[in-house]
């Protein structure tokens, strides 16, 4: 699989400053410079969690976290 971190408002991932992050997960990228460019492969979600140095905290409805 490969993977994606993208700054997302809402997103499920917070890093150290505290900015909000989406990890994309696809089996393969085709992107206009090529298959997987500017995508990093991991075994599973949760190793590029570590390695993109975020932690797992969803939003909750209505705002309030």
């Amino acid at each position: 699989m490969v993977y994606k971190k993208v700054r997302n408002e809402a997103g499920q991932y917070v890093d150290g400053g505290q900015v909000r992050w989406d990890i994309l997960e696809v089996h393969e990228a085709w992107t206009p410079q090529g298959k997987n460019v500017g995508w990093d492969e991991f075994p599973d979600k949760e190793t590029a969690r570590a390695a993109y140095g975020v932690s797992y905290e969803p939003l909750v409805p209505g705002g309030a976290q």
